[in-house]
């Protein structure tokens, strides 16, 4: 008998090969997803109107510049956002491929008005997903992308009752000339305690490339903060569990088959929680997961796996602290309704049902499994219990053959307890790591409750499996299942929070380097050297991890002075190609003097000039790396 979620894989295969026949037969024309034009151009962010297939594009009404093209000048590597990804945010190397670190995702059945994937990716006509250009000049670029989570209904997650509003999203992109920068993310919702994705590795392929062409089988490295790092490596069973990450490990690499990488890093965690985590399993012709409901695709589907490279598809890698499930969860559609009530767990159902318990990691299994728990008004013996591996494979174990030992229809509590034999069942051979435990209960004719208790899963060894939490459920009546808190260490910490805004940080980029080689860029953020001031016009000055800059303020009609200051640099505390936030300086001109040598403007220090309501700033970012304190000087010229 199949499971609810492989009738709806089945059905959409079915449909999807269809459609492959009727794209070979029509001669579809490939169309390279655009990013403007080839090859280096100075730095900036340029207003655009990306062009692509035509047929694509005359559906959209829009005016003459609703994309953002970030281009640098030592390359022809770019940061886009554009109207086909839902304006997801995309690092492009030179040679093309695509990458973004996604964007911030809710769970469907966690509102009662939503279903599937709740995310801008669902947003395909970018009703709520909008996108502008805040700074501007050669020293950086700042783009705020704010976006309303949607699911392919277009319906929004936890709406307030009284006032209406429902979840946004804020995100701010600082990019410096290095391809470097900072993703802040800040999500203003009433349902924070819920499940919330801030990031996922994610590698865009071009129409007619299989991921296989873009991404080297040694997929993402992954290092900590003392430059311990590790490879992992995707073959014909697809992604493997990342089980050898370094202690605290907080940053990776993905290697893609062009001469820059995109990597992403977080501050590290408080304790060793294992934060980097891979995007298991595989489709058929790669040994990578693809799908191409996204981007580009209009159909009203969140889940798609592809099974041609006629479209552009793309391949999730890895995660930065993915949300631990909660330990119960009642599938999709087919969740019936799950509420604990007098310590025991009520699961009322009419149609098809499945209830997920889920676990902390994947669990070596033996060749035994020991399936015990109480139960009470048990109106059926077709009972499955169905078993997941890393890879999706499935053993299925009809509690019908035990017929004669279950009772029926009984209000009285009465224990299941029966050692299985796995080995008997098909695809055993093919079984790997135990991941998930699905519970299945028939149609019925009327809406049926049965109670569950005290679920135990043991191996022959008489070690228990570990479930995210022990199912006893001596909780407060009323309890869901999703509201089961999951004990966890410590991850990627908010840098703020309050009741309804959490925001968090990443570092982010394109770059040549190995990713334990981004340790001394990682360290001069989260330790950011020291500031001395040795003018008395500078009033203040903090390091700001925001923006990785530090803002500076100086004393009113000071502009024609000196400033000089020292950056206290060092192993722990290194200094990274620093950028200077100056308010209210703004001389005409002026040159900087590092260690009293006059650096040469254009080549190792950019500058930028903005107008603020509340003051004006001069901008410089320094393209220079120190372990040892640095004197800077910024000399107006004329004075």
């Amino acid at each position: 008998m199949n499971t609810p979620r492989q009738i709806l894989a089945k059905a959409v295969t079915i449909n999807l090969l269809l459609l492959h026949a009727t794209n070979i037969a029509l001669g579809q024309a490939l169309f390279e997803l655009p990013s403007g034009p080839k090859g280096p151009g100075s730095f900036g962010a340029y207003h655009t109107k990306l062009a692509y297939d035509p047929a694509w594009d005359k559906h959209w009404r829009v005016g003459d510049h609703p994309d953002i093209v970030v281009r640098f000048s030592d390359g022809g590597h770019r940061f886009v956002f554009w109207r086909g990804t839902s304006y997801i945010p995309c690092w492009i190397t030179e040679n093309g491929i695509w990458y973004t670190n996604e964007f911030v995702e809710r769970r469907g059945w966690h509102s009662p008005n939503t279903e599937g994937c709740v995310e801008p990716m669902s947003d395909k006509q970018c009703r709520y997903s909008q996108v502008r250009i805040i700074e501007n000049n050669d020293a950086r670029v700042v783009i705020h992308w704010r976006y309303a989570p949607v699911d392919v209904h277009y319906e929004h997650p936890f709406i307030d009752d009284q006032t209406g509003w429902f979840d946004w999203v804020d995100e701010y992109y600082v990019i410096y000339p290095d391809a470097t920068g900072i993703r802040s993310i800040t999500v203003h919702s009433g349902g924070l305690g819920k499940w919330i994705e801030f990031q996922e590795g994610i590698v865009i392929n071009q129409p007619g490339t299989l991921p296989d062409d873009n991404i080297q089988a040694g997929a993402v490295s992954v290092a900590n903060m003392q430059g311990e790092h590790v490879t992992y490596h995707w073959d014909e069973d697809g992604g493997p569990q990342f089980d050898r990450n370094p202690s605290r490990a907080n940053m990776y690499k993905i290697n893609l088959k062009s001469k820059r990488g995109p990597f992403a890093m977080v501050a590290p965690p408080q304790v060793d929680g294992g934060i980097i985590t891979p995007y298991l399993g595989h489709n058929d012709r790669s040994k990578f997961n693809w799908w191409d409901h996204w981007p580009v695709s209009q159909d009203a589907s969140d889940g798609r796996g592809a099974v041609s490279a006629a479209r552009p598809s793309h391949t999730s890698l890895c995660h930065i602290d993915l949300p631990k499930p909660p330990p119960i969860t009642c599938y999709g559609p087919f969740a019936g309704e799950c509420v604990i009530r007098q310590g025991v767990l009520e699961w009322v159902t009419q149609k098809e049902a499945e209830m997920s318990l889920s676990f902390f990691t994947p669990t070596e299994m033996s060749d035994s499994l020991l399936v015990a728990f109480d139960y009470a008004d048990l109106w059926t013996s077709h009972v499955s219990i169905n078993l997941y591996d890393s890879q999706d494979n499935h053993i299925e174990i009809d509690l019908s053959e035990y017929a004669d030992e279950l009772s029926l229809n009984d209000s009285k509590f009465k224990r299941f307890e029966k050692k299985i034999h796995l080995p008997d069942y098909e695809d055993y051979d093919e079984f790997g790591e135990l991941r998930e435990i699905g519970i299945e209960v028939p149609d019925s004719d009327e809406k049926r409750m049965m109670r569950i208790d005290n679920l135990r899963f043991m191996s022959d060894a008489r070690q228990e499996v570990r479930l995210n939490s022990v199912f006893e459920f001596d909780l407060p009546d009323g309890t869901l299942p999703d509201d089961i808190k999951v004990d966890r260490a410590p991850g990627w910490a908010p840098y703020l929070e309050s009741d309804n805004k959490i925001t968090k940080l990443m570092l982010h980029g394109l770059t040549t380097k190995n990713v334990e080689d981004l340790v001394p860029y990682a360290r001069s953020w989260v330790n950011a050297p020291p500031i001395s001031m040795k003018s008395d016009s500078l009033r203040n000055a903090d390091y700001d991890k925001t923006q990785v800059a530090y803002e500076i303020q100086v004393e009113p009609s000071t502009e024609d002075e000196t400033l000089t200051f020292t950056l206290m640099g060092s192993a722990d505390t290194p200094i990274h190609n620093p950028c200077l936030v100056v308010h209210d300086w703004m001389p005409d001109q002026f040159e900087l003097l590092i260690d009293e040598k006059k650096a040469e403007a254009g080549r190792l220090y950019q500058v930028g000039r903005e107008k603020g309501l509340e003051g004006d700033y001069c901008i410089v970012w320094i393209e220079m790396e120190s372990i040892r304190p640095v004197c800077f000087e910024l000399n107006p010229i004329g004075k």
